[in-house]
């Protein structure tokens, strides 16, 4: 290579570097040899687990770090969020968080939730999905409709009361008016499933994913999809509005649980990490999470991505808090907390 040609490469490599912002250039020099703590609230084995090493890879290829993936499920979800707040705050503590258990804990000031989610920073959402109520083989009833008329109560499994399965199950309960009790305890998802299909419980709220992933075979039995359309893996399986004569109050009660999984599985880190590090971990996981190959992976092993950018997350949460007023906020709590217990 002559003079000249060296010239060029280097005038063309400075000239490629003055193109990305300092700020950019600082960020992804921080991350290059760091450790990167990545927490969720899943059990090993679970969707949240499986989603968090899955993106592993491609976060320490793009950024240079080593990640350290952490299992906390304690606390109905919440110690991990907890966790992730009380942080340093330098962008090297994430959390994949259960959005719906999160948002819970805080709105209705559960005992041990000490975060604040209006502060805390949003990255993206790894997905997104519809629950579906399931039956196990050794629930009294065979049908949705023939629980909604029967007298006898049935168990439905979750981890907390704030999880989202219990989340989605409560409310679901007093919309359609079934007659559920609630059994907690269980350390993460694999082990509330596990019971279910071994008939510890009667019934389970899942996602999407989950419930194709535990219906086959018949293991367990899909009976209604909460939310106004079905889902795309379970399009002969109805709604709850076309299950059920829905009134009113019963639709406020199914489209606010709807309106938790608008921020469903979320990547999010602790307040006052640098704009400029927050910034490059939104460009990361937005170019992880909408890559094709990437969300081919993640279908294979039945685990779906539905990006959304921090924007509509932040939409998503502001949202949820500005819902309910001091009554419906009261009834909230009963239902969540108290009244299937």
């Amino acid at each position: 290579m002559n003079i000249r040609t060296t010239f060029c490469a280097l005038a063309f490599g400075a000239a490629a570097l003055a193109a990305v912002p300092a700020s950019a250039q600082d960020a992804a020099a921080f991350y290059k040899g760091k450790t990167l703590t990545f927490i969720t609230p899943g059990s090993p084995g679970g969707g949240y687990d499986t989603y968090m090493r899955s993106i592993i890879p491609d976060l320490e290829k793009k950024t240079g770090v080593t990640v350290v993936p952490v299992n906390d499920g304690g606390g109905g979800h919440r110690l991990a969020v907890n966790k992730t707040y009380a942080a340093k705050p330098d962008g090297l503590t994430i959390l994949l968080a259960d959005g719906e258990a999160t948002l819970v804990g805080q709105l209705l000031d559960v005992p041990g939730s000490r975060y604040d989610l209006l502060k805390m920073n949003w990255i993206a959402r790894a997905n997104g999905e519809k629950r579906l109520f399931l039956f196990t083989k050794k629930s009294p009833y065979k049908t949705i409709k023939a629980a909604k008329d029967g007298g006898k109560a049935f168990k439905v499994g979750a981890v907390g009361k704030t999880d989202s399965v219990a989340l989605a199950s409560t409310l679901a309960a007093h919309a359609l008016g079934l007659n559920i009790k609630m059994v907690i305890g269980y350390k993460g998802s694999r082990e509330f499933v596990r019971a279910a299909i071994q008939g510890e419980v009667d019934a389970i709220a899942l996602s999407e994913s989950s419930s194709k992933r535990f219906s086959k075979g018949g293991r367990l039995i899909p009976q209604v999809t909460l939310a106004r359309e079905r889902s795309e893996l379970f399009p002969k399986i109805p709604t709850a509005f076309e299950a059920f004569k829905i009134d009113k109050e019963a639709a406020f009660w199914l489209d606010f649980n709807s309106a938790f999984a608008d921020v469903g599985r979320a990547i999010v880190t602790g307040p006052k990490v640098p704009a400029d590090r927050l910034a490059y971990l939104r460009k990361v996981f937005g170019e992880i999470l909408t890559d094709k190959g990437f969300q081919a992976e993640m279908a294979k092993k039945r685990r779906p991505i539905s990006y959304a950018d921090h924007t509509t997350l932040e939409k998503a949460v502001n949202t949820v808090f500005g819902a309910l007023d001091a009554e419906r906020k009261k009834q909230v709590r009963n239902i969540i907390l108290e009244k299937y217990y």
